[in-house]
């Protein structure tokens, strides 16, 4: 279950939101140049923050190799800082969230988030700094949606 959780759970975040992003663009029709370019900058804005903040590594050893035990889930042979998993959640629960109608499906998908970022920790490939660090670069990103509603309540 902790495996499903700390790696899974990823997947059926991004499975379930393109699912509903499809919905939502077959239902709304809504005109690409209203959400193409905020997607766009978000996803790249925090990709870059993340990329900035990697250079700051609180510690270069992940906690399994510090515990000399075997990583409980997958992960890339990095440092960690920020989780790459966490980022990616992020911005798209908050893509779901601010581009489509369907706010309570964010919610779960959030739950879904916290769980995974639980599950990533309890499989020490991650440190709470690693996620936290993810959870800010993913944020950054949400700027863009707030400029979005500035731009649509504005025209």
């Amino acid at each position: 279950m902790l495996r499903f959780l700390a790696d899974g759970s990823l997947i059926l975040l991004l499975s379930v939101s393109a699912i509903a992003g499809l919905v939502w663009l077959v239902r709304e029709r809504p005109k690409w140049q209203t959400w193409l370019p905020y997607v766009l900058m978000a996803g790249l804005t925090s990709l870059t923050v993340g990329k900035l903040m990697s250079f700051w590594q609180p510690s270069t050893i992940r906690p399994f190799i510090e515990k000399g035990v075997e990583a409980g889930a997958a992960y890339i042979d990095n440092p960690g800082f920020p989780s790459d998993h966490m980022l990616l959640a992020v911005i798209v629960v908050a893509t779901v969230y601010c581009l489509t109608t369907y706010k309570k499906l964010s919610y779960l998908l959030a739950i879904l988030v916290l769980a995974m970022a639980v599950a990533r920790v309890a499989a020490l490939v991650h440190t709470p700094l690693d996620m936290l660090g993810g959870l800010v670069a993913g944020l950054a990103g949400s700027w863009w949606y707030i400029k979005r509603k500035r731009d649509i309540s504005t025209s």
